[in-house]
Formats: structure tokens, C-alpha cells, sequence
């Protein structure tokens, strides 16, 4: 058998996969309980939203640290994401001992700093295994990064559930990926070459139009992304206000905000066949079109029937 048609890269993606999910919860499990960390501590609108936004900033300065070291060369990538998997979950659950406002910023910002660990290699470790359908492969991960981002919401949509369960169950989620792929992944049959960080690659970021192109559309379209789904919540909260006179179910929103953010999975895997049989730049292109329109058509819908 052809070890590009061998089935365990199947077996591998599923076991990635679902670690990424488990893992890349961790990322609005503060934000979700936000409503509730707000009466704690008395936050302001500006603080509740660097709750989330320093996770954001978090994972940049991660992604920078470990490019500028080199990790992904120097540290099998599996041992790579479980450690930063358990760092993140340390992070996160040491955020419900926190004696205030300052401390918690300062452990959500760790969490994204160790989320930095978890993403990209995911990536990495799935490209290892598929030359072929690698579209989808890569699109499976981004899948379920999506749907694992969404998960803190469909948790605090259960009755009764509070602060603790919310983040709690997140950690013990990325602990699970950890030990998953500690335990159960290697290395595919195609593996990257080890290369030292050079500065002229950045340079060549700059020079050549293709790469230029490139990291504008996909800073665009982070900008755009993640500012929706931090958005979304507080959107469709006063959208339910609006459809019913100031009343506001906090449930409901709650599992909308799931519903929203988890579609995306959906669109990612349909993206990634998408790419293999039709082109990337194809996608991309009508990929971006599509989620600009809607997020700027969302706030016509403000108050209408969700």
C-alpha cells in the first residue's frame, strides 16, 4: 500500500483533531463567563474585553517566541503541543484563584502565550501524514479548532452551570490532548526539513508581492474573525434585548454564540475539499467575499428573529 493512501493517516487526523478541539478550548473559556467576572470584580467594558483580548495578544507574542528560537526544529512537535497543552491548562484553571482584576490578565495572557504551542504544530504534525487531500487534512484542523473555541459556550449553556465548570472543564480538555498525543501520535512519512530561524525570510516577507498578498489578506481576515467572535456574544445579547423589550436569556445566547462560532467547522472542512479540487487562491478569495459580507450585513439583522 502506497504510504500516501495508507489508512492511518486517518486514524492520526482523528486522534489531531480531536486534541485540537479539546486544546484550543481554553481560549474563550474566560470569555464566557465574562458577564459573571464582571460583577465579581467590578470590571469596566473596556477591562471585561481585554479579558479576551490579551489571549489574543498572548498567542502573537507565543507564536513569535517560538519562531525567533526555532522550537518547531528543535522540539518534536508532538512533545511540543502536549507540553504547551498542560502550561495552557495551568494558565487557564489558575485563573479561578486569582485574587483580582491584574492577576487574571495576567494568566489569560499565558494561556495564549501556550496556546501559540498547540495551534501550529497541529498543523505541522497533519502535514506530516498528507501529501495528498492535504487540503482537507489541514482543513479538519482548523475545523475543529473552531468548534473547540465555541465549546465554553455550549458549556455554560447548561442549566445551573457557573464560573468553575466553565473553565474547569477547558483545562481538563487540553490535559486530555495532551496525554492523547504524548500517548498516541508520531510522525508521518513526510517530514519537514530542520531549518534555523533567518531574518531574510522576514525580509522576503516584505519583497516578494506573493508573500505581501498573502499576509495582508490573512491579517485581514484575523482581524475580522476574531473581532466577530469576541463580538458575537455581546451582539446577540442585544439583539434578544431589542426582539424582547430589554429581556435577556442568558442561556440562549449563550448556545447562539456556540451555534455562530462552531458553524465555522462546517466551513472549514467544506473549505478544505474545496481547495484540493478547485485551488486555494479560488477559495480564499471567495471565502474572504463571503464572511466580509456577512459580518457587515449582521448588524442589519440586529433584534430580528434568531
Amino acid at each position: 500500500m502506497s504510504i500516501d493512501t495508507d489508512s492511518t493517516r486517518w486514524r492520526v487526523l482523528a486522534l489531531l483533531g480531536f486534541a485540537e478541539l479539546l486544546g484550543m478550548s481554553l481560549w474563550f473559556s474566560a470569555s464566557a463567563v465574562t458577564p459573571q467576572l464582571r460583577a465579581i470584580w467590578g470590571l469596566t467594558t473596556t477591562e471585561a474585553g481585554w479579558l479576551t483580548t490579551i489571549v489574543q495578544l498572548g498567542f502573537v507574542c507565543g507564536t513569535a517566541a517560538a519562531a525567533v528560537l526555532n522550537l518547531a526544529d528543535i522540539i518534536p512537535a508532538g512533545r511540543l503541543f502536549s507540553v504547551c497543552a498542560l502550561f495552557a491548562a495551568g494558565a487557564n484553571a489558575a485563573i479561578l484563584a486569582a485574587p483580582g482584576y491584574g492577576p487574571a490578565l495576567v494568566m489569560r495572557f499565558l494561556t495564549g502565550f501556550f496556546l501559540a504551542g498547540v495551534y501550529p504544530p497541529a498543523m505541522k504534525m497533519t502535514a506530516t501524514w498528507f501529501r495528498s487531500q492535504r487540503g482537507l487534512a489541514i482543513g479538519v484542523i482548523v475545523g475543529a479548532l473552531t468548534v473547540g473555541k465555541a465549546i465554553p459556550y455550549l458549556v455554560r449553556a447548561i442549566p445551573h452551570v457557573g464560573i468553575r465548570p466553565v473553565v474547569l472543564s477547558a483545562s481538563v480538555g487540553a490535559v486530555v490532548a495532551a496525554l492523547l498525543v504524548a500517548v498516541g501520535y508520531r510522525d508521518g512519512p513526510f517530514p519537514f526539513i530542520s531549518r534555523p530561524f533567518s531574518w531574510t525570510q522576514v525580509r522576503d516577507v516584505v519583497r516578494v508581492r506573493e508573500w505581501r498578498l498573502a499576509t495582508a489578506s490573512y491579517l485581514g481576515h484575523m482581524f475580522e474573525l476574531y473581532a466577530f467572535w469576541t463580538w458575537i456574544p455581546a451582539f446577540l445579547g442585544a439583539s434578544v434585548a431589542v426582539a424582547s423589550g430589554g429581556f435577556r436569556a442568558s442561556r440562549m445566547i449563550s448556545l447562539l454564540a456556540f451555534t455562530t462560532i462552531a458553524i465555522g467547522g462546517f466551513g472549514s472542512v467544506w473549505g478544505g475539499l474545496f481547495a484540493d479540487k478547485r485551488g486555494r487562491e479560488r477559495l480564499v478569495s471567495i471565502s474572504l467575499f463571503m464572511s466580509g459580507s456577512c459580518c457587515l450585513l449582521s448588524s442589519v439583522f440586529l433584534g430580528g428573529a434568531t
